[in-house]
């Protein structure tokens, strides 16, 4: 039976990861509101065949539980899930927790997240089966001058983080913390 991953996210910053976990083996479904490129994420990658498409706005709450329930129905349970979600989506991570979790299979959640983290972390969501880590996206200085991590670095520290057991990973560094961009 093969490993299932859901990457959220995955038509931005985390197309790398995405491709990545299909050449590990996993079937990966990649959720976003852009079918177009979230088709650009399985046509840009070696093992495309292994990629399901799930257009789906994770800000309507409603029709996320319903696209998660219908997941696990098709799929199966998943083994892995990354996620970045907004803030703007208060609720979201914590349907997809619910609705992932009702198979009752151990799952783990890598839970992506901006630099704020690291001084006001989210509320985990609970669930008996679920391993809940964090991945705090932080920046990079160079002598006076600092900025935010391209892609390539976030997606690097992603994937390190998924082979990784640490409950918070952070990729770049959050400290000193007055140097972060603020553009």
């Amino acid at each position: 039976m093969a490993k299932e991953a859901l990457v959220i996210g995955a038509s931005g910053m985390l197309i790398e990861v995405s491709r990545w976990l299909a050449r590990q083996g996993y079937q990966v479904t990649v959720l976003g509101r852009d079918p177009v490129k979230l088709r650009s994420v399985r046509d840009g990658s070696t093992h495309p065949e292994s990629f399901h498409m799930l257009p789906q706005d994770y800000h309507q709450t409603e029709s996320l539980r319903e696209a998660m329930a219908e997941l696990v129905e098709k799929r199966g349970p998943m083994d892995v899930v990354v996620a970045w979600i907004h803030s703007t989506a208060p609720h979201a991570l914590y349907v997809i927790v619910e609705e992932l979790s009702c198979p009752e299979k151990h799952w783990q959640l890598l839970h992506v997240c901006g630099s704020g983290a690291w001084r006001n972390p989210p509320i985990e969501p609970t669930s008996e089966v679920c391993i809940y880590r964090r991945v705090v996206l932080g920046f990079t200085c160079t002598g006076e001058h600092s900025r935010w991590l391209t892609n390539d670095e976030i997606a690097v520290g992603v994937i390190d983080a998924l082979q990784a057991t640490e409950r918070q990973i952070i990729v770049g560094q959050v400290e000193p913390w007055e140097k972060r961009p603020t553009y």
